[in-house]
C-alpha cells in the first residue's frame, strides 16, 4: 500500500490576516480516509505546500489534530501530532497506554512506556470518519 502524501489532504482556508510583516492563515485540512494509504516509513505525512500563503510557509502551528472516535482504537488519549519545519510534515506519536491497540499490529498488555511514532500499518480510516486537522500557517 502506498504511503500518505500531501495529495491526500483537502485544504480549506477558513481565515487569514496580516500582522506586522507576516501573513497568517487558519486552515482546515481533511485527510482522505477513502484513498488507500498508510503512514510513511519516514518523514511523517507531508502537508500541502500553500496553506493559504502566496509565496512561502515559514512554520505551522497545529491547533487541533485528528483524533479517533472514543474507544475506536483503544487509545486513552489519542495521537500526539507534531509539525516538522525541516520536513514540512506532521508526525503522529502514540504511547503510554495500558494496551497496545490491535489496529497497530499487537494485542500485548503493557504497551509502550514512551511515545513512539505511528507504525506504517496506521491508516486514516482507523480514525473513523475523514480525519480533520486545524492548523495556523505563518509566512507570506
Amino acid at each position: 500500500m502506498a504511503a500518505l502524501t500531501a495529495t491526500f489532504w483537502t485544504e480549506s482556508v477558513e481565515d487569514r490576516w496580516i500582522e506586522g510583516k507576516k501573513r497568517y492563515s487558519r486552515v482546515r485540512l481533511t485527510l482522505s480516509s477513502t484513498q488507500a494509504g498508510t503512514y510513511p516509513s519516514s518523514g511523517g505525512i507531508p502537508l500541502p505546500t500553500t496553506l493559504g500563503m502566496k509565496r512561502n510557509v515559514d512554520y505551522v502551528v497545529i491547533l487541533q489534530g485528528p483524533t479517533p472516535a472514543a474507544g475506536s482504537l483503544g487509545l486513552a488519549d489519542g495521537i500526539n501530532w507534531t509539525y516538522s519545519v525541516s520536513e514540512k510534515s506532521i508526525h503522529g506519536h502514540w504511547g503510554d497506554y495500558p494496551v497496545v491497540p490491535t489496529a497497530f499490529g499487537a494485542a500485548a498488555v503493557g504497551g509502550p512506556t514512551h511515545l513512539a511514532e505511528l507504525p506504517t500499518t496506521w491508516k486514516p480510516s482507523l480514525l473513523g470518519t475523514a480525519p480533520v486537522m486545524y492548523v495556523q500557517a505563518v509566512g507570506w
